[in-house]
């Protein structure tokens, strides 16, 4: 269970989302939420700002450090209704947001970050370097990002029923999503229907080629990659039975697809299924390596409208089955390369 909860405030009533949903989670764990409020030193772009930072003049600073902390008990009082019975604190602290956030996380021994992004998408969201995103990417417990512009999906709808998609790619790094999503669905306690719902998103690589033995050869290969994938969540639904058996009723759907578009395809799939929220893994790369790989994570983050819940792995993705380059076109025995490495 989620026993502290670490909610980012800037200042605004989009970031002040994230409270009803911290306050239910705190008081189905009994646990406390710290609202921490990040100063930056520098001029602020966007949600949370950036990293871009000018010195400051010290009683600039100290002006601002009391502001916030003004805030924070003016916000506290403003919420002690809501927050009744529930253990909280007020934390400023002066940083880039991003690093503050995930730096506050462990100090604050969090075991759950809940934040509002700002719901922008495209090109707008890379060019304001997303917060969300960054702290997603870097924080070292789970953290749940809710869309500010989420009008379909509100506190109200979750509690009465519940439908998480969780995508898998074979790894167990992708399965460490799975606890997560189970702690919440749990703390939630929907009244209604509660649903997991697993996918598995298979990038099989088209042959189309003239002949007519290479048409074969792609369905052949279809057909075996949609075996194995099938298989594999069907183990993993097995697993989960067996380790929640005696528990509340739990629904464990699944599905398979094949696309190179994997983020698309969560999306489309999460539409479909009528989910309520996504439960993701990333592997946290940054830099050079994340542009050359890609992201799943923040490919997802940048287009859906639902709550995602990203929990963070530094372990590399193990996959059940082993790669390897198809040779001979004809053998569609061999196995095929999935989209593990991307999250």
């Amino acid at each position: 269970m989620f026993q502290r909860i670490i909610v980012p405030l800037d200042g605004s009533h989009r970031a002040e989302h994230a409270i009803p949903m911290a306050t239910r989670l705190a008081r189905a764990a009994k646990g406390s939420i710290v609202f921490l409020r990040v100063v930056i030193p520098g001029n602020e772009i966007g949600f949370y700002g950036t990293n871009s930072m000018v010195d400051a003049l010290p009683t600039q600073l100290e002006a601002r450090w009391s502001e916030a902390d003004v805030y924070l008990s003016s916000l506290m009082d403003t919420f002690r209704d809501d927050l009744a019975g529930i253990k909280t604190e007020a934390a400023v602290e002066t940083g880039t947001a991003a690093s503050t956030i995930v730096s506050a996380a462990r100090w604050e021994h969090g075991d759950l970050i809940v934040l509002c992004s700002h719901g922008d998408t495209g090109l707008k969201r890379w060019v304001l370097n997303s917060v969300a995103v960054q702290t997603a990417r870097n924080s070292p417990v789970p953290v749940l990002i809710l869309n500010e512009h989420n009008e379909a999906h509100t506190l109200e709808q979750l509690t009465m029923s519940l439908r998480v998609l969780v995508p898998l790619d074979g790894s167990e790094l992708a399965e460490t999503a799975l606890t997560p999503a189970m702690q919440l669905l749990a703390a939630l306690r929907p009244i209604g229907t509660t649903t997991l719902h697993l996918l598995r998103v298979v990038d099989v690589p088209l042959l189309n080629g003239s002949m007519r033995d290479l048409a074969k050869v792609d369905v052949l290969v279809r057909q075996h990659a949609q075996q194995e994938a099938q298989m594999y969540l069907d183990t993993v639904v097995k697993r989960l039975q067996e380790e929640h058996q005696g528990t509340a009723p739990l629904s464990i759907t699944t599905s398979v697809f094949f696309s190179p578009d994997i983020p698309g395809t969560i999306i489309q799939q999460a539409a479909a299924e009528h989910c309520d929220m996504i439960a993701i893994t990333t592997h946290g790369h940054g830099g050079l390596t994340r542009l050359l790989m890609g992201s799943v994570t923040e490919g997802l983050l940048g287009y859906t409208t639902l709550p995602v819940l990203v929990s963070h792995s530094t372990r590399p993705a193990r996959p059940i089955v082993e790669q390897k380059h198809i040779h001979d076109p004809m053998d569609h025995e061999k196995e095929l390369p999935s989209w593990i490495g991307l999250l």
